[in-house]
């Protein structure tokens, strides 16, 4: 969950907690010229309610609360300027408009998502993979299909990735599986009971493990030591259609496959197109093929 939403639902707040939580919405941006002292006296509480405060919301004391919010509203000031992320068209648009907003709506998620990668944490994930001798993704929903999709593309690599949609029998794997494994989470919310007991049970056992979750404080990413973040704007129930999660999805799995394949790049080019020519040779009759050049293998 954001810092933001947190601050503005006030779960189990005393009134000094709405007090500040009132003035750190006021101020936005100028936060960062408040030091725990001037808040204290702007509230009229004590200084060391402001760190209680900060604590009760997850952070060891006020500036670590602080830095983050202001990272938070610099990324919820950024991009979907002039899209709305949950109802990116209206009953009233024309087909060719619908087609537009839509295009316009995987631009922005796109580059939403992008924001949020950064280098330390994606080459982590990439070390992760490329070391796994098995890798299991636990998804659920169009995740699935998704999941499918990164599983044959890894295949035609050599890397083994198995896809699962029930969390039991991912569990299990978890209470079994080799050190030598690695388990991708998908998880919008990050608070899935089924999915945080296999993260819970790979940190146990010191299993490598990645999630991909909202940005903001989850349970899962507290869980997990490598996290992707995917465009946190689309609330779970209220929109036209999950159209920016499995953006997100989608581009995150692809840009772990491209980095596994890059990373050893001209074997894994030798051994997708040699294997994948052998197979299309052998699927000839009533396989694919085309006499447009363009398509046209040489």
């Amino acid at each position: 969950m954001l810092v933001k939403e947190k601050l503005m639902m006030r779960e189990e707040f005393s009134e000094v907690d709405i007090a500040i939580a009132n003035y750190v919405l006021e101020r936005e941006y100028q936060l960062k010229q408040d030091s725990v002292r001037r808040i204290a006296q702007e509230t009229y509480v004590s200084p060391s309610s402001i760190i209680r405060f900060c604590q009760k919301l997850g952070y060891e004391g006020y500036n670590d609360f602080r830095d983050d919010y202001l990272k938070e509203l610099k990324y919820l000031s950024s991009h979907f300027k002039n899209i709305d992320p949950n109802f990116p068209f209206k009953r009233t648009d024309k087909n060719t408009v619908v087609a537009n907003k839509l295009a316009t709506l995987y631009e922005e998620t796109i580059q939403d998502c992008l924001s949020l990668i950064h280098h330390d944490s994606l080459q982590q994930a990439i070390n992760m993979l490329n070391k796994a001798k098995h890798i299991y993704i636990c998804a659920s929903g169009a995740q699935v299909e998704l999941a499918s999709v990164f599983k044959v593309k890894m295949m035609k690599i050599g890397k083994g990735v198995v896809v699962y949609s029930h969390a039991e029998d991912i569990y299990y794997q978890a209470c079994y599986c080799e050190q030598d494994s690695c388990f991708i989470m998908i998880s919008y919310s990050g608070e899935t009971d089924k999915i945080l007991k296999v993260a819970k049970k790979i940190k146990e056992r010191g299993i490598d493990g990645l999630a991909m979750t909202s940005y903001g404080n989850n349970t899962l990413s507290s869980l997990i030591d490598c996290c992707l973040y995917v465009s946190t704007r689309e609330k779970l129930v209220s929109n036209l259609g999950t159209f920016g999660l499995n953006i997100c999805i989608m581009y995150l799995l692809d840009v772990l496959y491209s980095n596994c394949f890059n990373s050893d790049y001209e074997n894994n080019l030798d051994k997708k197109i040699k294997n994948s020519l052998a197979f299309e040779k052998s699927e000839r009759i009533g396989g694919r093929h085309s006499d447009n050049p363009i398509l046209k293998e040489e």
